[in-house]
């Protein structure tokens, strides 16, 4: 995906704050799912995304007039949770890394459910080694 830097998400040094990063994995994360499932994130009747974890760390900044390219470089069937990791760059510069894990969940009765199907049979499943990391 690519987004060019608005005005709106600069400070007064000309700097992108950070928040504006998860916005952009968010966007990123529609897209994505959208290969899986129509309308993108639906899975079933009752069936929700919820994040479980995000992680991140910023190397660089984006600066106004940038043209941010963000990127779901890896995805991974953890069995009950689905973890992706993002990539943000521009001008040839990595900007920020992220990992998220989404839980899916059925609101009634309230339970978990593994990854769907429609996702796992697609990507790879996390090496035993990863899962415990």
């Amino acid at each position: 995906m690519e987004h060019p830097v608005r005005d709106a998400e600069v400070d007064e040094f000309e700097v992108v704050h950070f928040s504006n990063y998860l916005k952009w994995y968010s966007n990123a994360l529609k897209e994505f799912l959208g290969r899986y499932s129509s309308p993108p994130g639906f899975f079933g009747e009752g069936v929700e995304i919820r994040v479980a974890r995000v992680r991140a760390s910023y190397s660089n900044s984006a600066l106004r007039n940038d043209t941010v390219q963000v990127s779901v470089t890896r995805a991974e069937n953890l069995g009950r949770s689905l973890q992706l990791h993002f990539r943000a760059e521009a001008r040839g510069k990595l900007l920020a890394r992220a990992e998220l894990n989404l839980v899916f969940v059925q609101k009634e009765p309230y339970r978990l459910l593994p990854v769907p199907e429609s996702v796992a049979r697609q990507l790879p499943a996390a090496r035993s080694a990863e899962r415990a990391a």
